[in-house]
């Protein structure tokens, strides 16, 4: 490590004082002299990554555990590692193990790289925290400070990243009387499912070439940001966390509502708790909600209400806001009845049979979903004022279906969990730390343990202060306190 500080103070800092020169004599300005700060220090940055690997490399030669348990095969062997600096091109051993002859680099083991692993955990955060966001391309350009990586590569990187972690026990659980949910799906474009080619056609000749990943939405309130007097109300959600994905078939969908139920049993005290309204449209995997939740209830979601409302009466002419105030009334008051009366008098002033088929089907919807539009005004612990197109908008369709964009089942269905993952407010890198830590717990033997604990002792013995010391000319002189500072600091 002295020797990337040693040729930063020969050789880097003279070129900081030639640049200050041109700022002096008008050749240059401050952000030259930034950029070439920036350049340089990175530049050390790279360089020290690389000598400490190397160190580490040359001890694990030295160690007595690795000389009884592997031989050495092949020196020098070139590693690069992209990080967020940058490249790190360093060197080390390839051995075989003595017993199963298999070939290996131990400083990868110890370092926890994986085998074919070209990426570090923190570039890999920064692709996808840049990708859920934006794209492919823009996520591969935020790699690292100085290189990118493809898009094939970031695609790679979603696709590989489990998105999974445990769920965070509080120390105390919630009371809360009432919990809501909204439920709904995007449709998203499918370039294909597993491979190219294998979207199905159906009985119309067309491709089914729609992914629906399902978005759950939970939360505890709705809030009035603008204040009660507002005459321009914002709402905002209290207590939100997000469930999404591509969750195929009934085995799905209790799955996807499974973990909702682990969440809910996990943060509220579900004695206290009295009602869970699931609203939605009435979809039959929504309507399982309402068989896996305890103490739920499914609710009719407005939204859709107002659609088959207005689908309903957009030939009536200037007579549209009277029979509209006349089905409002009817739903709003659960009275079934008036509500078929409306729709029999639509149907008596409706010609075309499109038409026709139309209002029978609102009508038909209504009539299906009828407990679902009973409960809005039955139950007083419902908060209906959120509408769970405007979630699907936010979180999903923002960046996989507003844009002509395709893509493969997997990737659809990776990057629906990314995204909550982000609007749950959770940081893409202790997930990749978290998965990293359980693939060590599978990888990792025990004659890697007491290697790693032998390198340990020697660790403690690396001097690097004592070494700089005597090689760095005039470090003891009052002026260069502030290089003894950074060594200081960046040893301690």
């Amino acid at each position: 490590m002295y020797n990337s500080i040693l040729q930063f103070i020969e050789k880097d800092i003279k070129e900081i004082e030639k640049m200050m020169w041109k700022i002096l004599e008008g050749e240059a300005d401050t952000d030259d002299l930034s950029a070439t700060i920036h350049g340089l220090v990175l530049g050390l940055g790279k360089n020290l990554q690389a000598e400490i690997y190397e160190r580490v490399d040359q001890e694990i030669r030295d160690s007595l555990v690795r000389k009884k348990k592997w031989n050495i095969e092949q020196r020098n062997e070139p590693k690069k590692l992209l990080d967020i600096m940058g490249t790190i091109s360093f060197q080390r051993t390839g051995y075989k193990d003595k017993q199963t002859e298999e070939y290996i680099y131990l400083l990868d083991r110890v370092l926890g790289l994986g085998g074919h692993q070209k990426i570090t955990l923190g570039a890999a955060a920064q692709i996808l925290e840049e990708t859920v966001m934006s794209s492919y391309a823009r996520g591969g350009k935020r790699a690292s400070v100085t290189d990118f990586v493809s898009k094939q590569t970031v695609m790679n990187l979603v696709h590989d990243t489990e998105i999974e972690m445990p769920l965070t026990v509080p120390k105390e659980k919630k009371k809360m009387k009432y919990l809501h949910i909204v439920a709904d799906e995007d449709h998203v474009a499918a370039q294909f499912n597993e491979v190219k080619g294998d979207l199905k056609k159906g009985e119309n000749g067309q491709k089914s070439n729609t992914l629906q990943p399902k978005l759950i939405c939970l939360y505890e309130d709705i809030r009035n940001e603008s204040g009660e007097n507002s005459k321009s109300p914002r709402y905002a959600l209290t207590g939100k966390h997000y469930f999404c994905g591509i969750y195929k078939g009934a085995g799905g969908n209790e799955k996807l509502w499974g973990e909702v139920a682990d969440y809910i049993n996990t943060n509220y005290d579900t004695e206290v708790l009295e009602r869970v309204y699931i609203a939605g449209d009435g979809a039959a995997w929504i309507k399982t909600g309402s068989e896996v939740l305890e103490k739920s209830r499914f609710v009719l979601d407005k939204f859709h209400m107002m659609k088959y409302v207005n689908t309903s009466v957009t030939h009536m002419l200037d007579s549209i806001d009277d029979v509209k105030s006349e089905i409002w009334e009817a739903l709003n008051g659960g009275n079934k009845k008036e509500l078929k009366d409306v729709y029999q008098r639509i149907l008596n002033v409706t010609e075309s049979e499109s038409k026709k088929e139309e209002v029978e089907s609102a009508l038909k919807y209504f009539l299906n979903n009828w407990s679902g539009i009973v409960i809005r005004t039955e139950e007083a612990g419902g908060c209906w004022k959120c509408c769970a197109e405007g979630q699907v908008s936010h979180v999903l369709s923002e960046r996989m279906s507003s844009r002509p964009m395709g893509w493969s089942s997997r990737g659809c269905d990776q990057m629906a969990k990314l995204r909550v993952y982000k609007w749950n407010g959770e940081n893409i890198i202790d997930l990749l730390k978290f998965q990293k830590k359980q693939q060590e717990k599978e990888e990792r033997r025990t004659q890697q343990e007491e290697l790693i604990k032998e390198l340990r002792k020697r660790q403690s013995g690396w001097d690097y202060g004592e070494r700089l010391r005597a090689s760095v000319p005039g470090i003891e002189r009052r002026e260069m306190g502030w290089l003894r500072d950074m060594i200081g600091r960046a040893l301690a």
